[in-house]
């Protein structure tokens, strides 16, 4: 049975989720920060960016929060952007830490995102040069998740405090924001996901808007999750942007503790694919992206994660 303090808890996330979205809402700018929507961890998009009910390790802190709670001791996962337009720079690390499964403190997690462009050439109003200066912004993500395990279905629930810091030249600001995500595992072959992301997520005085994403994901084989099928929609609030997303991988075991998988999938209509290799508890991961958002064009991650 779940705890009348975990339903307490589950009752207020959900309530102070519907309460604050009319708030924020009305977002001021679509374009701010893309790099919130771009998506991290070559494994979820080369699956497309199905991943609100998929994610289930480290990366969870960006995808849905509540997905932390299935992280047994400690997770970790780090990835890199090749080959991005306008020689952007992109790169992600995540940390997930359940200190222990028997007292049930939930499940801990930060996430890193860096991203921007070097060296662009500077000049004054008389087009002569002044040198370089550096667009560059990070986003710091602190989670917490919390599961309940009742008649072989579990159920969590995530929250998510983000930092922004946006640097430009002699610009900086620091903005906050947070997600708020639900899990429920309902067998082994099929788990369902809510996430509410950047809700009141604000920089110097510009709105992130607010978004809503749903998903569920199927595993056909049962427990071993070695073929997997997640699917997406997503939509923004008081806007027409709406996104589709679907994938699928399928792992293959070739040795004791080896294995090596396929992943594909479409991003809103962009094709993905990708390639992933596993030694014990040490994954490589690689990705071809198609980016979502329009001006990035088409490149590369490159993940390596590891669990203990």
């Amino acid at each position: 049975m779940v705890s009348k303090t975990a339903k307490f808890l589950v009752v207020f996330c959900l309530l102070s989720v519907v309460c604050l979205i009319p708030q924020y809402a009305g977002a001021d700018d679509n374009h701010l920060l893309p790099m919130l929507r771009m998506g991290v961890g070559a494994r979820a998009l080369a699956m497309g960016g199905a991943h609100v009910a998929e994610a289930h390790d480290a990366v969870a802190g960006y995808w849905n929060p509540a997905g932390l709670a299935d992280i047994m001791c400690v997770s970790l996962t780090s990835m890199y952007a090749a080959g991005m337009a306008q020689d952007r720079s992109f790169n992600y690390f995540g940390f997930g830490w359940t200190p222990s499964q028997v007292t049930n403190y939930g499940t801990f997690g930060i996430s890193w995102l860096n991203s921007g462009i070097k060296e662009i050439n500077k000049y004054n109003t008389a087009d002569v040069p002044l040198g370089t200066f550096d667009d560059m912004n990070n986003v710091f993500i602190v989670s917490w998740a919390f599961k309940n395990e009742f008649k072989a279905k579990t159920f969590a629930f995530g929250l998510s405090l983000k930092v922004l810091q946006q640097k430009i030249d002699d610009y900086s600001k620091t903005g906050f924001g947070g997600d708020a995500g639900i899990k429920f595992v309902v067998d082994p072959r099929f788990a369902l996901g809510l996430v509410v992301r950047d809700l009141g997520t604000k920089i110097d005085g510009t709105s992130v808007p607010t978004s809503i994403a749903v998903g569920m994901a199927i595993y056909p084989l049962g427990e071993d999750h070695s073929f997997s099928i997640p699917i997406d929609y997503g939509k923004t609030v008081n806007r027409k942007d709406e996104t589709f997303h679907f994938g699928a991988e399928y792992m293959w075991e070739f040795a004791t503790n080896y294995s090596a998988g396929l992943m594909a999938g479409l991003n809103d209509g962009n094709l993905s694919i990708g390639v992933g290799f596993k030694v014990s508890k040490i994954r490589l991961d690689y990705a071809y992206v198609n980016e979502q958002v329009g001006f990035l064009n088409e490149n590369h991650r490159i993940s390596l994660s590891a669990e203990f």
